[in-house]
């Protein structure tokens, strides 16, 4: 059912987007049908026949698979740059779970603030992408130092990526981590930049100019010669027919326009909300788990210090009785 409203919601948008140019073709077919019952002087077949000629079908043809085929690379890329983010973020987080030792009090907060800036890291990225100013959404993710930080630097998810780096820098100073887990969590440190500046190329590159609009004008001419080529055989219907004809192209051209930005907030571009709320729900369990470790360790640890000092002050908590004393028992030589 949610499948079906969204497709009804896509639709929507293109037909409201393609409507005021279908209407202008429909009533332009319209006035060749009026003036077509006055018999001008000019063949208006000669004229439609430009439309129904093989090369200029071809040309728009391919000029149309062309801008949808190039329009969907842009929207796949997209989807793969967010598939190595969050890849990448479950990755970063199961590590810093379980290579990171928490052998001081400090430690759990430490390991639970330096998840969350992953989780902030994702939500700066989509409003990034979104060109969308920092929100309340990073306020339960974020210190106030850091969201400061963030509101005046141009790039947020890079300002919070020097962020992981530092603090992934304090903690593995002071603990056993070898050289190889450390290159491992720097590798997909560099893996969530990677995705990021992927991210921004799609955004900052758009399909060239001169190739969309020479499409549009292709489409434009296409649509007011073919009233002459169809006007013998529907007369006042062909209004109709070019309104339908029209629709199609535009609707296609329409769907390469929308599918170039990926990271809007329509229904059509990527579900960047859902996404972003997968990685909060996966860094939230990981987040519990290390507080479930740090109490069985605790638990452990505090069990083992009441066992030494037990021993220590009483080591024989049960001790045997001891025979009396009898000199009578004693066999001297």
């Amino acid at each position: 059912m949610n499948w079906f409203w969204q497709t009804l919601t896509s639709e929507s948008q293109i037909f409201r987007a393609i409507l005021p140019r279908t209407i202008l073709f429909a009533s332009l077919a319209m006035g060749v049908a009026f003036f077509h019952q006055f018999k001008p002087i000019l063949e208006l077949n000669v004229v439609g026949s430009l439309t129904t000629n093989v090369a200029c079908n071809l040309v728009l043809g391919l000029l149309l698979v062309f801008r949808t085929n190039a329009a969907y690379e842009r929207f796949c890329q997209g989807r793969q740059a967010w598939g190595i983010l969050t890849v990448e973020i479950r990755n970063l987080s199961r590590e810093i779970q379980i290579t990171i030792w928490e052998t001081d009090e400090e430690y759990p907060s430490k390991k639970t603030t330096l998840l969350k800036l992953l989780v902030g890291f994702a939500i700066a990225t989509k409003l990034h992408l979104k060109q969308q100013k920092i929100t309340t959404e990073l306020d339960e993710w974020l210190s106030p130092q850091i969201l400061d930080q963030c509101r005046q630097a141009k790039n947020p998810p890079l300002q919070i990526s020097l962020w992981i780096r530092n603090d992934l820098q304090q903690i593995t100073q002071h603990q056993t981590v070898t050289p190889v887990e450390q290159m491992i969590m720097l590798n997909q440190l560099n893996r969530l930049i990677e995705g990021l500046t992927c991210c921004e190329r799609i955004l900052t590159t758009p399909t060239p100019p001169a190739y969309v609009n020479f499409l549009r004008k292709l489409i434009m001419i296409y649509c007011c010669l073919l009233p002459f080529s169809l006007i013998d055989q529907l007369n006042w219907w062909v209004g109709f027919a070019v309104a339908v004809i029209a629709s199609v192209l535009l609707g296609v051209d329409e769907i390469g326009s929308q599918m170039d930005s990926p990271f809007g907030n329509d229904s059509t571009d990527l579900p960047l909300d859902e996404i972003c709320g997968r990685i909060m729900k996966g860094v939230e369990s990981t987040i519990s788990f290390v507080s479930e470790n740090q109490t069985s360790t605790e638990t452990n640890s505090s069990d083992f210090v009441e066992t030494a000092l037990r021993t220590h002050f009483n080591p024989n908590p049960n001790p045997t009785p001891s025979t009396p004393f009898n000199s009578s028992q004693i066999d001297f030589p």
